[in-house]
């Protein structure tokens, strides 16, 4: 059973060292989001990536299975008085949205700790529109003095095969910085 980020180090979360190598307005940038756009960011976690996307997409939708990450972007929403960000308690095999609600799904140091990637696939390839966009990031499957452990870790190939045999199609592999991987998946 892979391990589940402990909500009680959410702190490390929002750290300005994180900032330095998984910048998250230099990877939004590279999606090349707009107004328009309705955002997933599954695992949310303290809004890492939920508050700035929120600057450059019409809606962020923050999901997280933990409710105290949620309490802890919700305070931020109300204090920074972010309208286009709605916080929701998710399960970790359903995806509580819409067929067809959103154009793009971000998941940054998730994957690698999901039970049934197949089933949260599916979910996603279900609430994405046609040309909807899966993003994961995640961590490089190297030796490290933080993250999770080693053999938590996938392969970028890892994800891309159990992503193709989901119903994605890689559409661009780069970094997220240092430490991380960026995939950039389209419904095959």
């Amino acid at each position: 059973m892979a391990h589940k980020f402990d909500a009680k180090k959410a702190g490390i979360l929002d750290s300005p060292d994180r900032a330095q190598f998984l910048n998250p307005d230099s990877i939004l940038e590279k999606l090349g989001l707009d107004r328009e756009q309705m955002l997933v960011d599954l695992g949310c976690g303290t809004g890492f990536f939920s508050i700035p996307a929120s600057k450059r997409v019409k809606k962020v939708f923050a999901l997280d299975i933990q409710q105290e990450m949620l309490d802890i972007l919700n305070e931020k929403i109300k204090k920074e008085k972010i309208t286009n960000i709605e916080a929701i308690l998710s399960e970790e095999f359903f995806i509580p949205l819409p067929d067809n609600s959103a154009d793009v799904l971000i998941m940054a140091n998730v994957f690698h700790e999901l039970e049934e990637r197949s089933s949260l696939l599916k979910q996603a390839k279900r609430v994405l529109r046609k040309n909807g966009k899966l993003v994961i990031i995640d961590w490089k499957k190297i030796e490290m003095d933080f993250g999770p452990p080693f053999g938590e870790r996938l392969t970028e190939k890892d994800v891309i095969d159990i992503a193709s045999a989901n119903g994605f199609r890689i559409l661009e592999q780069s970094n997220a910085g240092t430490y991380n991987y960026l995939l950039v998946m389209g419904k095959s």
